[in-house]
């Protein structure tokens, strides 16, 4: 696994006015590929040991370069789910006790096909499948895998709750590199 570029976010900066500290005391955001020819988005600076254990990732086979990471997509989700994780109470216990948890967030501009109209976001991420691949990383924390949702993958979950995540995990891992996020992937509710 290769760093190929990071970016900070920065409070200084006004782009990020409001944007939550981190626990582990710094924000910032890398680019990661694998040997596998993935790239995996990764958070440091969620984690202290104490408050929060996980670092939040997004795999993806779409790859990027140095130049266009801290504008795409892929970024840009775990950059918002960034925004969700410090706040969520007893995050641990949520996933120890119903193992997936689904986030909505909200994209301006996002492409219709990926995107609802509902006042909790307009994007759903599904958190919480396991790539046991991914051995590299610091044993300090624990990845917690971020998943882009199809809209009807996000209705589903919001109406079935707990039985829905799971259900969608199952359809999930029946697909060829289930933790990965990409644009072309169909759903799996039809």
């Amino acid at each position: 696994m290769d760093l190929i570029t990071e970016f900070e976010i920065n409070n200084l900066n006004p782009n990020h006015y409001g944007y939550p500290e981190w626990p582990g005391g710094y924000r910032w955001l890398q680019l990661y590929d694998l040997d596998s020819g993935l790239q995996l988005v990764v958070t440091k600076g969620l984690s202290d040991n104490h408050l929060s254990r996980y670092e939040i990732y997004l795999e993806t086979d779409e790859l990027l370069n140095g130049n266009n990471f801290s504008s795409s997509w892929q970024a840009n989700l775990v950059y918002e789910a960034g925004k969700i994780i410090p706040n969520v109470p007893n995050l641990e216990e949520r996933l120890n006790k119903n193992k997936y948890l689904c986030l909505q967030i909200q994209i301006d501009g996002a492409p219709p096909e990926w995107s609802i109209n509902d006042s909790n976001g307009n994007i759903g991420l599904f958190a919480g499948l396991e790539n046991d691949n991914l051995s590299d990383f610091n044993q300090a924390f624990i990845p917690l895998n971020i998943k882009l949702m199809r809209p009807e993958e996000l209705m589903y979950c919001i109406q079935h709750d707990r039985i829905g995540r799971n259900h969608l995990a199952e359809l999930y891992k029946e697909q060829e590199n289930s933790t990965v996020s990409n644009l072309y992937r169909k759903s799996v509710i039809n």
